[in-house]
C-alpha cells in the first residue's frame, strides 16, 4: 500500500482514539461522582478545565508547529493527551482529575491543527476538503464510541479501567504515528525562524476571525445538541434512556457520511461563503424541530441538524488552511487559531441554555439557540 495511504489511515485511527479520550469522561461522570462523593458542579469544572486546555493552547501549538513541523507536534500531542488520560485512572481526588484533564486538552490542541495539515498534504490539493471531511467523520465515530461504548465498558471495567484503556490505546497510536507519518520536505526546518510579524498577520487576519466566529455558530449548535438533547428527551419528554440515547447520537452518526460529502462538495465547487451561510441557516431551522413532542420529528430534527452542522467544521478548516497558503509554515497556526476562537467562545452557550431552560422552558431555549446559530453565521457574508 502507498505510504501516503498508510499515513492517512493512521491519522484517522489516531483521530478516533483522540475523540474517545475527549468524550469518554462525559459518559462515566456518574461513576466518578459516586466514587468521590461529589456532585455535578465539580464534574462541570473537570469539563471546563479540559476545554480551557484545548482552547488556550491552539495558538501556541500552531506556532510550535511552524518551527518543528506538523508531524512532530502531532505525535507529541497524542502522546501528551494519552499519557494524561491514562494517569487519570490513578487519580486519588477530583483536583488531580481537573489538572489531568487540562493536560489532556493541551495535548489535543497540539494534535488537531497538524492533523488537518498532514491529511491535506497526503491526499493532495484536489482532495483537501475530502481529507478534512474524513477527519471529521473519525471525530464523529470516536464520539459515538466514547459516549456510548465507554459507558457500557465502565459497567464491567469501572471508570478507572476505561480511562486507563483509552489512554493506553492513545499511546499506542502515538507510537504508530511516529512510524507511519511521512516526513515531508517542509518538515526539515532547522534554519527556519518564526517571525513575530508573520504570527501577528495570522492572528489579526480579518478572514480568519470571520471564519472563527462562523465556526463558533456551528460549535454552539453542536454543543447544545450533544450536551442537552439526551437529557431533554428523558427529563422533559419522558422518553426511555435507550431511545433517548439513540436519538441523541443520530447527529454524530449522520456526520460519518455528511462530513466527507461536504468535503468533496467544497473540493469541487469552492465558495465557502455561500456553503457556510446556507448550511448554518438550515442547521438552525432544523433545530426548531426539537420544540415538538413527535418522536419522528425529533429524530428528523437531530439528523438534519447534525447533517448541516458537519459542513461548518469541514469547510471552515479547509478555507482557513487556504488563507495562509502563501505562508505554508503558518497554515497550522491558521487552522488552530480558528478552532481556538470557536472553542473559547462556546463556553457561555451551555450556561445560557441552562439559564433559559430554568426560567422559560426548553421550547424557548431551543428557539433562542437556533437564533444564536443564525446570528453567529451572518459574519461569513463579509468573507472575501
Amino acid at each position: 500500500m502507498d505510504r501516503y495511504k498508510v499515513a492517512t489511515l493512521c491519522l484517522l485511527l489516531a483521530r478516533v482514539v483522540y475523540t474517545i479520550n475527549w468524550f469518554n469522561i462525559a459518559s462515566i461522570f456518574y461513576l466518578i461522582a459516586s466514587d468521590f462523593g461529589t456532585n455535578i458542579a465539580i464534574l462541570g469544572i473537570i469539563s471546563a478545565s479540559f476545554l480551557i486546555g484545548v482552547g488556550l493552547f491552539q495558538v501556541p501549538a500552531g506556532i510550535i508547529a511552524a518551527k518543528i513541523g506538523a508531524r512532530k507536534i502531532a505525535i507529541y500531542g497524542i502522546m501528551i493527551a494519552s499519557s494524561a488520560a491514562l494517569v487519570t485512572g490513578l487519580a486519588s481526588d477530583t483536583a488531580q482529575i481537573i489538572l489531568l484533564r487540562f493536560i489532556v486538552g493541551i495535548g489535543m490542541a497540539c494534535f488537531f491543527g497538524p492533523s488537518v495539515i498532514l491529511i491535506s498534504r497526503y491526499l493532495g490539493k484536489e482532495s483537501e476538503g475530502l481529507g478534512i471531511g474524513l477527519l471529521n467523520s473519525s471525530h464523529a465515530l470516536g464520539g459515538i464510541v466514547g459516549l456510548f461504548g465507554w459507558a457500557i465498558l465502565a459497567e464491567t471495567l469501572g471508570w478507572r479501567g476505561t480511562v486507563i484503556l483509552s489512554g493506553g490505546l492513545g499511546i499506542t497510536t502515538a507510537i504508530i504515528l511516529s512510524i507511519a507519518l511521512v516526513r515531508h520536505e517542509d518538515e526539515i526546518q532547522k534554519e527556519f525562524r518564526i517571525k513575530t510579524s508573520h504570527v501577528l498577520d495570522t492572528l489579526f487576519n480579518k478572514s480568519l476571525i470571520i471564519l472563527g466566529l462562523t465556526l463558533l455558530g456551528f460549535q454552539a449548535g453542536s454543543s447544545m445538541i450533544l450536551t442537552f438533547s439526551v437529557f431533554y428527551f428523558e427529563d422533559h419528554l419522558k422518553i426511555g434512556p435507550v431511545e433517548a440515547g439513540l436519538i441523541g447520537s443520530l447527529s454524530l452518526i449522520v456526520a460519518l457520511i455528511s462530513s466527507p460529502l461536504f468535503g468533496r462538495i467544497y473540493d469541487k465547487f469552492g465558495n465557502a461563503r455561500k456553503l457556510l451561510f446556507i448550511s448554518g441557516i438550515l442547521s438552525a431551522i432544523s433545530m426548531l424541530g426539537l420544540t415538538t413532542n413527535s418522536l419522528y420529528v425529533l429524530a428528523t430534527s437531530v439528523i438534519m441538524t447534525g447533517f448541516f452542522l458537519s459542513a461548518g467544521f469541514v469547510i471552515v478548516y479547509a478555507k482557513a488552511k487556504e488563507i495562509n497558503r502563501s505562508q505554508p509554515h503558518y497554515q497550522t497556526l491558521a487552522v488552530s487559531y480558528v478552532n481556538g476562537i470557536s472553542l473559547f467562545g462556546v463556553f457561555w452557550v451551555p450556561v445560557l441554555f441552562s439559564f433559559i431552560v430554568n426560567g422559560l422552558g426548553y421550547e424557548v431555549a431551543w428557539l433562542l439557540g437556533a437564533l444564536v446559530v443564525i446570528l453567529l453565521v451572518f459574519p461569513i457574508l463579509k468573507l472575501k
